[in-house]
């Protein structure tokens, strides 16, 4: 497949042939252990080059005009996995973790973008806060003035919000203040200089406290190490992500942990493909 044409056919076909799936990856808290969320990534089993990560399969998408498609996709697949959770967890004292799905700038600044997250969300039956939206900064400071209202309004639909890669862009502790979120999840150059040195540490510990008396929960991401995932959990820092503790992992693994059956642990150094650029920057 050489041409962009034969691309275009190809991820077309991804869309309904089972190679395109997401991968999941637990958020763990720091305290407990506890799962309290996942977060969906989407991937392509491509039939030459072997399953693409999320910035491999945008650039696809990009290249053959086929991000609109990407997102709606990645949406209608991850909420109907959590279904699928919420269903297998029936009848049981089982909460399945919220499933958090990235979020791009395109999309956000489409016009009824909330109506068809509704559209896909609404009737399912699915508690409050069974999904959830993660946004980057970047995204939210590039879309229009009706951020917060729209972001109101999700929460209202029962949809979760969350920053996504706090401080790779703007940094500003504003946006603790004026927007309405469930979640921040903390980008890893923070808890880098809280290791290096007082006033990194000063820093995060600033932003986490913000966060707190907003009762908005704190993610830490790409904690490769027991001596920051402990740094972090004295400072108060609810949950992490990374490699110290699960990479993504594909659906049936996903499902074990969702549901109380498998740990996150079980899976650290399993060999598995990283979530790629684009999806740690809010990137279908």
């Amino acid at each position: 497949m050489n041409t962009q044409e034969d691309l275009s056919s190809a991820l077309r076909g991804a869309f309904h042939d089972g190679s395109l799936r997401l991968y999941y990856q637990p958020e763990v808290d720091l305290h407990s252990g506890a799962v309290p969320g996942m977060e969906a990534f989407a991937r392509w089993r491509h039939p030459l080059r072997g399953l693409l990560d999320s910035a491999a399969l945008r650039r696809a998408a990009a290249r053959t005009g086929l991000l609109d498609e990407l997102a709606a996709w990645t949406l209608r697949a991850a909420v109907e996995e959590v279904c699928r959770w919420h269903d297998l967890a029936a009848g049981t004292r089982i909460r399945p973790p919220r499933l958090w799905v990235n979020v791009s700038p395109e999309q956000l600044g489409r016009p009824g973008f909330g109506t068809e997250v509704a559209r896909v969300v609404t009737g399912r039956a699915l508690p409050a806060g069974a999904v959830g939206l993660e946004f980057t900064e970047e995204a939210l400071g590039l879309a229009s003035r009706n951020v917060p209202a729209l972001l109101g309004c999700l929460r209202s639909a029962g949809v979760a919000t969350a920053v996504d890669g706090f401080g790779s862009w703007l940094g500003s502790l504003a946006t603790l203040d004026v927007l309405p979120l469930d979640l921040v999840k903390i980008d890893h150059r923070y808890h880098a200089a809280m290791l290096r040195d007082l006033e990194g540490e000063s820093v995060l510990a600033s932003i986490i406290a913000l966060a707190h008396r907003r009762r908005i929960a704190v993610t830490a991401e790409g904690v490769d190490s027991l001596l920051t995932a402990s740094r972090l959990a004295a400072m108060r820092c609810d949950r992490a992500t990374g490699a110290l503790f699960c990479p993504p992992v594909p659906v049936e693994d996903a499902r074990l942990i969702a549901l109380g059956r498998g740990r996150p642990g079980r899976y650290r150094g399993r060999p598995g493909p990283s979530p790629g650029r684009a999806a740690r920057s809010g990137r279908p």
